[in-house]
């Protein structure tokens, strides 16, 4: 009886597999019923969609991220990059896409006034939904007098674009560096339909 116990946890022990990583899925739109918007994991140098993509010359400022999303087009609706402002459509853009590195989002910060504004123009309400890492979001619970975000430059003017890291590294925001430059950008297509 105990050999028949020791063949079927064998049998068992051979069928059973390590989980495979899924792929990022590149350059394919995917309709989010929730926002009722197609959304698209954008790189200029995924020509395979399930590819990973390389670097195109240091990668993509914010800026030139938020102009190439309005150039492109689905189904005769114009492009931008992706507002993430709710938990649905953060956990939508992490399961169906499995981003592997960073990748931008329609989000900025603006240094001057510490506040957070999305590529429509409107501000990102203080208390709503947000994906902050831990060592960004570090100096908001600062002591009073102290509250100055250490990754803003010098000057005032500046703005820094609002990124995820990828899924392996937990899929949160950040944002550093006025000139960061990244592969991949998140672009939405806000059909109000399907």
């Amino acid at each position: 009886m105990r050999w028949k116990r020791v063949l079927a946890v064998s049998i068992l022990a051979v069928n059973i597999s390590a989980p495979t990583k899924a792929e990022p899925v590149y350059n394919q739109p995917v309709y989010n019923s929730v926002s009722k918007s197609y959304f698209e994991l954008y790189s200029p140098d995924a020509t395979d969609p399930k590819k990973r993509p390389v670097s195109i010359s240091g990668g993509i400022e914010w800026i030139h991220a938020a102009k190439m999303a309005q150039k492109k087009t689905f189904h005769g609706v114009q492009g931008r990059l992706a507002i993430v402002n709710t938990r649905q459509i953060h956990e939508f853009l992490r399961d169906t896409f499995q981003s592997a590195g960073p990748v931008w989002i329609g989000l900025r910060y603006w240094c001057r006034y510490r506040k957070l504004q999305w590529v429509t123009g409107s501000i990102h309400p203080r208390g709503s939904f947000q994906k902050w890492g831990r060592i960004w979001n570090q100096v908001a619970a600062a002591p009073s007098g102290q509250q100055k975000r250490a990754n803003c430059p010098n000057s005032k003017q500046h703005t820094l674009g609002v990124h995820y890291w990828g899924v392996d590294q937990g899929f949160f925001w950040n944002a550093n560096g006025r000139f960061k430059q990244f592969n991949a950008l998140f672009i939405e297509y806000p059909t109000g339909k399907k």
